[in-house]
């Protein structure tokens, strides 16, 4: 929480006197851009803590509905990329809402930011919960990121850009979920959404 709140005091720092440098130097986008980028960080590790460090009641939540407005945060008209949902007509399951809400945001939001000109959402029903699966025409996954997301870890050698995949990884996580990624063309992303009440009910 630390360091988050003093991420975003020394990010407005820079973003306020970037602002008042001359806009006609090259420098000035980067560095907003690159104190942007920074803020976003912040945010990711803020909501990671919370999937770590926070206990949630379950709830019953309506899985096409918790998509259709995780498609909403998403800037699909901005990327000029068409997205579409195939969704049952009803998808009701017992989890944690937060940790679900920030699965999808994550992965919709990289599939928009990368794909070429098209993001597909299905939702498939089976036993114990729902298969979400989002697929988009992009240029994959690296190899790199997913390894690193694999060992659990990072090394100098091994590591990812960002937090977004550890914040898909870590909500999925808390979810009991599965995760999992074809990268063969595009990447698809399949997260498996158990319902706890169904849990529950075996245990």
């Amino acid at each position: 929480r630390v360091l988050r709140h003093n991420l975003r005091n020394e990010v407005d720092v820079v973003k306020s006197h970037a602002e008042q440098l001359d806009r006609d130097d090259e420098a000035v986008d980067p560095i907003i851009d690159a104190a942007d980028r920074i803020a976003s960080l912040g945010q990711q590790a803020h909501r990671i803590d919370r999937y770590v460090s926070e206990t949630a009641e379950d709830v019953t939540v309506d899985l096409d509905a918790v998509v259709r407005s995780a498609l909403e945060t998403v800037e699909a008209d901005e990327a000029d990329v068409t997205v579409s949902a195939e969704t049952p007509a009803s998808a009701t399951l017992t989890t944690n809402r937060r940790a679900l809400v920030g699965a999808l945001e994550s992965v919709l939001d990289n599939a928009v930011s990368y794909a070429h000109s098209a993001v597909t959402v299905t939702i498939e029903s089976r036993p114990d919960g729902y298969v979400v699966r989002v697929a988009d025409d992009g240029p994959g996954i690296p190899d790199s990121e997913l390894e690193s997301l694999d060992a659990g870890t990072e090394s100098p050698l091994q590591h990812s850009t960002g937090l977004g995949l550890w914040q898909l990884k870590w909500a999925v996580t808390t979810l009991n979920g599965e995760l999992s990624f074809d990268t063969t063309k595009g990447t698809t992303v399949e997260i498996v959404v158990p319902d706890r009440a169904e849990e529950r009910t075996v245990s």
